[in-house]
C-alpha cells in the first residue's frame, strides 16, 4: 500500500484520468473529492461490498453465478444500467451522495 500526505486542496493523480483531492480536514476526518470518468465507479467500500452481496444474492436467485451478471458488475465498474433490477441499490451508482459534516 502507498501511504502519501497531503494538505487542503492537494492532489493525487492515479493514473491519467483520476484525481484525488483534499477538499477538507476537520478533527480525524478528512473529506475528499474524487474526478474520474463516468465509466469508472467510485464507491465507498461499504457501498461496493453491498453491491456485490447484492449482486451474488441476485445471481443465486438466478440460478447462476457472477459471471451470468456480467464483468463489469463483478469488476466494479457497475453502471445501473448492468444491474439487474433485483440487485440495484437506491441512489445514485457512480459517486455517493454528499455527506453533511
Amino acid at each position: 500500500m502507498l501511504v502519501l500526505s497531503r494538505q487542503r486542496d492537494e492532489t493525487i493523480m492515479i493514473g491519467d484520468e483520476i484525481e484525488l483531492t483534499v477538499v477538507d480536514i476537520r478533527g480525524d476526518k478528512v473529506r475528499l473529492g474524487i474526478k474520474a470518468p463516468p465509466r469508472i465507479a467510485v464507491h465507498r467500500k461499504e457501498v461496493y461490498d453491498a453491491i456485490r452481496r447484492e449482486n451474488e444474492q441476485a445471481a443465486c436467485l438466478a440460478g447462476g453465478d457472477l459471471n451470468s451478471i456480467g464483468p463489469d458488475v463483478v469488476s466494479g465498474r457497475a453502471t445501473r444500467s448492468s444491474i439487474p433490477p433485483a440487485a440495484r441499490l437506491t441512489g445514485r451508482q457512480t459517486a455517493p451522495k454528499k455527506e453533511s459534516a
